[in-house]
Parts: structure tokens; C-alpha cells; sequence
């Protein structure tokens, strides 16, 4: 444990990078994105964990320590190197911050702003109870489990298109907060939004907050200073020191969920955190720091029980391809590069997969270096469907969305590149829905000469 520590302390000398360039106020593209989550996840978290949750590793081998902190070691240089190799003004979304910085206003229509407050009302009683952990809506995800295929991808469907939703008024939130405008009816879409992201997954509200921040960044960096950082701190801890184990302790609350009554059944929901909060908050902190440490347990697991002469060259990625491709396409689908790499862990205990995990099994150290070259590869592959689009239909706001999925991407660390690569196939339907929401004239990018008309 303390050599994992020491090691983790050198690891986290790449993250100084984007720090100095955060602290300058210069804007930050994919890679160094992905310095950042990287960092929280594989260096920060194992250092700042305890025996306790070291225990759930299990036997630490010097060795295997070492050997992992060198191919993360690896794997932070490339991230650099690419950073780098990205030009400060590239006007490219894989240049998130500048991207937005300099993306033209955007106007929704009253339809269009009708439609982002119904969307997060309807997702209540049909994409949260599908997607949350809570407890309280384990008989609905049990039913999803027994629907077919078909019903299974349009829940994953929506999801896509929920998002979509999402992006739209936090970049018109931020555009108007610099322009000096209030939307009330964008204001009311985000916080039904926000409502939905307190029942979903800790890691979706995480990450509502988080490309938030991003787009205040690009957009309205004037606004930083020391006491939006203080403010900033403040949300965070709270978010970690209490929000957190209490979502831990409303998971297993007793309550059902009320499809009809979807708001009454949530603050029922939250009643019982309250009132059982004080004693099963311990135990609910103990979960998240045992399940946060769970990408590098991966990660150490495939080392310590994995050799050399089982590295597969590909193979697996190539089950992930498999795995995403859509059954109409693809009807004898295997099962993906999840259970294969659970034989390759010897375990079977469900883990946490990473790209940097899959490449690790398939590639050795070599990994390092492949992951990063899958990551710009994927960003290579939604940039061409954007381009694509817009030259076939006219400029539309999918380059937007290619810049909220290298955010989340970035962020979503525990993601199986299965899942990745079928966002991308699920990104290659909504580009028909954009494009019909600008034919409709529902939302107007608009040019220098309509920004200065309207100002």
C-alpha cells in the first residue's frame, strides 16, 4: 500500500501540465481532459484510500505495482505529447475550450424551449427509473431486463436524446450569462434536468456539474476569480462529503416508486435519506470509497493475474466492435470484451472496464500507447459524421455534440469501449434529429451579423 502511494505521488506530476494551464486561464483540449479524470481516477483516488479499501485488491505484489505505475506512466506521457501536438487555435472540437469559446449563439425557438422542459419531465417516468440504482425502482429495471431487444435500444435511445437535450440550454444558459440575458424558460428546462440527475447515478450528476463548468470556463472565463473558485470548492465538498454516501444511503430505501406521481414518490424518496442518514452514513462513505478504487483494482487485477503470453493483439477489441455493431446489422453479436476480460483477471466478480484496461489485456505496455491512439481515433470517427452531416445538410449543431462526447468520454473513465462505440452508432441516428430540428427552424445557429442585431 505505501509503495502504491509513493508511486502514486510521481503519477501525479503529469496533471501539473493542465494545472499551470488552468491556472493561466488557456483553454484545454481532449487529451488534457483526459489527463485530468485519469489522474482523479488512477492517482488520486489510490492515494488518498485507506487499508480498508486496499484490502478489497487484495494480495499487493511490489512487482505488478511497479509494472502498473509504469504503463500509467506511459500512458500520461502519450496524453502530453498529444496535448501538445494540438495547435492552441485548432477550430476543431478535439480543442474543447476554444471550440466553445468561439462557437456563434445559439436561439432556440418557444417550441423548441417547451419541448427542453417536457423532455426531462417525461425522462421521470420512463428514462430515470430504467437508468437510476436507487432502491426504489429495482421492480421497473427488473421488467426492463425481460423486454425485448428492440424496447431495451430505445431506452438507450432516449438516453442519447437526453443528453441532447441537456446540451442545448447549458450552452444557451452560458452564451446568454455572457451576453448579460435571462431565459427563464431555459432556467426551468435545466432544473428539471438538474431533478433528474439527483435520482440517476452519482456519476451523471457529476457529470451535469462538471461539462457545466467546462462551458463556463470556455465561455465565460472572465468570471473566474477567487471567490467562484471558493463557491466552487464549497459545492464540491458537499457533493462529495455528503451528497454522495447520502445517495449511498437512499439506494436501499424501502420506498417504491410511483410512475403516476413521479414528484411525490422522489421526495418520499429523499424523506427516508434524511431520516436514516445519521446511521448509515459511515457504511455508505466505506461503499464509495471501496467502489471508487475499482478501475485501478481492474487495472492491478489484469497485471497480477494476466502474462504475457496471453496478450491477444486485438482480439478483444475486436469483441468490442462486435458487441456494439446493431443486432440488424450484426445478428449473431457475441457478448463483448467484458466477460473476456474477466477470464483474463481470473475473477468472476464484476469489475470496473476502461479502454486503458481492454488495451492493457490486448496490448501489454503497449496498451498505454493504443489507448490514447482509440481515443483520438474515436474522436476522429464522430468528427467525419459531423462533417459529413453538415456538408450534406447544412451547418447544424453536431460538432456541438461531438465536443459533449469528448467531455464525457473523458470523464466517464469507467466506460467499456463497447458502450463508447455504440453511443456512436446511437450519435449517427440523433444527426437525423438535429438536422430536422434546424429544417424546422426550432434552433438557429447564428451568424457575427444576427449576435449584433440581437445585442
Amino acid at each position: 500500500m505505501i509503495l502504491i502511494k509513493i508511486l502514486s505521488l510521481i503519477l501525479i506530476s503529469p496533471s501539473l501540465y493542465v494545472g499551470n494551464k488552468l491556472m493561466k486561464k488557456k483553454d484545454v483540449n481532449f487529451f488534457d481532459l483526459l489527463i485530468i479524470f485519469n489522474t482523479l481516477y488512477f492517482v488520486i483516488i489510490p492515494l488518498k484510500s485507506n487499508e480498508s479499501v486496499y484490502n478489497s485488491i487484495g494480495n499487493i505484489s511490489p512487482n505488478t505495482s511497479i509494472f502498473v505505475f509504469f504503463y500509467l506512466l506511459f500512458f500520461f506521457s502519450a496524453l502530453i505529447i498529444s496535448s501538445k501536438l494540438v495547435k492552441n487555435h485548432t477550430d476543431s472540437p478535439i480543442n474543447v475550450t476554444y471550440y466553445l469559446k468561439k462557437y456563434p449563439n445559439l436561439e432556440a425557438s418557444l417550441v423548441l424551449k417547451l419541448i427542453l422542459i417536457i423532455l426531462p419531465i417525461f425522462s421521470l417516468t420512463y428514462y430515470v427509473p430504467h437508468m437510476s440504482t436507487i432502491a426504489a425502482f429495482e421492480e421497473i429495471r427488473e421488467a426492463g431486463t425481460k423486454v425485448s431487444y428492440e424496447q431495451s435500444s430505445m431506452v438507450k435511445f432516449f438516453g442519447t436524446i437526453f443528453k441532447l437535450g441537456l446540451i442545448v440550454p447549458v450552452v444557451i444558459f452560458f452564451q446568454n450569462l455572457r451576453d448579460k440575458k435571462v431565459d427563464l424558460l431555459i432556467i426551468c428546462s435545466l432544473v428539471f434536468f438538474l431533478i433528474n440527475f439527483l435520482i440517476l447515478p452519482r456519476r451523471e450528476l457529476l457529470e451535469f456539474f462538471l461539462f457545466g463548468g467546462v462551458v463556463l470556463y470556455s465561455i465565460n472565463r472572465e468570471l473566474i476569480n477567487k471567490k467562484l473558485l471558493l463557491y466552487t470548492l464549497c459545492l464540491a465538498s458537499f457533493i462529495y462529503l455528503v451528497y454522495f454516501p447520502f445517495y449511498n444511503v437512499i439506494r436501499r430505501t424501502s420506498v417504491s416508486f410511483d410512475k403516476s406521481a413521479p414528484i411525490s414518490s422522489i421526495k418520499k424518496i429523499y424523506d427516508y435519506g434524511l431520516n436514516t442518514y445519521s446511521e448509515g452514513n459511515e457504511r455508505a462513505s466505506e461503499l464509495t470509497d471501496n467502489r471508487a478504487i475499482g478501475l485501478y483494482r481492474a487495472l492491478y487485477w489484469l497485471a497480477e493475474n494476466d502474462t504475457d503470453n496471453k496478450i491477444s493483439w486485438g482480439a478483444i477489441t475486436l469483441s468490442a466492435i462486435d458487441h456494439a455493431t446493431p443486432k440488424v446489422i450484426n445478428p449473431s453479436k457475441g457478448l463483448g470484451s467484458e466477460h473476456l476480460l474477466e477470464k483474463r483477471m481470473q475473477t468472476s466478480k464484476d469489475s470496473a472496464d476502461s479502454v486503458l484496461l481492454l488495451s492493457l489485456a490486448d496490448y501489454s505496455m503497449l496498451g498505454s500507447i493504443f489507448t490514447v491512439l482509440i481515443y483520438f481515433l474515436i474522436f476522429q470517427l464522430w468528427y467525419w459524421i459531423s462533417r459529413t452531416s453538415d456538408l450534406l445538410w447544412g451547418q447544424t449543431i453536431t460538432s456541438l455534440y461531438v465536443v459533449y462526447f469528448l467531455f464525457s468520454v473523458s470523464f466517464s473513465i469507467e466506460q467499456k469501449l463497447d458502450g463508447i462505440l455504440a453511443n456512436t452508432v446511437a450519435y449517427v441516428l440523433v444527426v437525423s434529429l438535429i438536422v430536422l430540428i434546424h429544417k424546422f427552424n426550432l434552433l438557429q445557429i447564428l451568424t457575427t451579423k444576427q449576435n449584433k442585431k440581437q445585442l
